[in-house]
C-alpha cells in the first residue's frame, strides 16, 4: 500500500494534564491517610515535606464554584441544571407565561393553549414564506428568522413539560413493577395451593 492510500491521522487526542504525574500509588496512599504535615516522618526535610504537599494538592477535588457556572471541556455549565429562559438565551419570548394572561388557568393549560397559538402562528409564517419565495426569493431571510424563533419558543415550551414527563414516566415504572410483583405472589399462592391439595390428597391415600 502507497503512503497515498494509508489513513493519516488529522488531529490526536489531547495529552494528559501535567499533574497526572503526580497520581502515583505513594501519593495517593498519602492522600487517603490524609495525613498532616506534622505528622511527616522526621527523615524528610522541609523542602520534601513541602514537595510533598503541593503534589498531594493535585488529588484533592477542586471546591464548589462559588457562582452558579463553571466552565468544562470549553463550555460553559449550570450549577443547578436548570433550563434557562429565553431572554437569558437573547431569543425573543413569543409566549405568556402562567398569569400574565389574567386568566386563572393551571400551569399545563396555558401551555397546551400557548402550544396551539404558536403552531398556528408557525403554519402562517410558513404560509407567508412561500409566497415571498414565489415573489421575491431574495426577501426570505426575515421570514426565515421568524420561523426559526417560533420553533426555538415551541421547544423551549415543549422542554417545560420534561419534570412532568420524567414524573409521569417514574409512575408507570413503578405501577409495572407493582403489577409483575402482584402476579409473582398470585403465582406463588396458585403453586402453594396446589402443593398443599397434593399433600392433601397423600394424607388421605395413606
Amino acid at each position: 500500500m502507497s503512503a497515498a492510500e494509508t489513513n493519516d491521522v488529522s488531529a490526536l487526542y489531547p495529552p494528559p494534564p501535567p499533574y497526572m504525574r503526580f497520581f502515583t500509588n505513594e501519593n495517593v496512599a498519602r492522600a487517603a491517610a490524609e495525613r498532616p504535615a506534622g505528622d511527616l516522618p522526621a527523615s524528610e526535610s522541609a523542602e520534601t515535606t513541602e514537595a510533598a504537599q503541593s503534589e498531594l494538592s493535585f488529588l484533592s477535588p477542586p471546591p464548589m464554584p462559588e457562582s452558579h457556572q463553571y466552565r468544562a471541556f470549553g463550555s460553559v455549565w449550570q450549577v443547578k441544571d436548570e433550563l434557562p429562559d429565553l431572554e437569558t438565551l437573547g431569543i425573543t419570548r413569543l409566549y405568556n407565561t402562567s398569569g400574565e394572561d389574567g386568566l386563572q388557568t393551571t400551569t399545563y393549560q396555558y401551555k397546551t393553549q400557548e402550544l396551539r397559538r404558536l403552531l398556528k402562528s408557525l403554519l402562517l409564517n410558513y404560509l407567508e414564506l412561500v409566497g415571498v419565495l414565489s415573489v421575491n426569493p431574495e426577501l426570505y431571510e426575515p421570514k426565515m428568522e421568524n420561523i426559526r424563533t417560533i420553533l426555538t419558543n415551541i421547544h423551549h415550551l415543549l422542554n417545560e413539560y420534561r419534570p412532568h414527563q420524567s414524573r409521569e414516566a417514574l409512575i408507570m415504572l413503578l405501577e409495572e413493577q407493582l403489577e409483575h410483583k402482584k402476579s409473582e405472589i398470585q403465582h406463588i399462592n396458585e403453586v402453594c395451593a396446589d402443593v398443599q391439595r397434593k399433600l392433601d390428597a397423600i394424607q388421605r391415600s395413606i
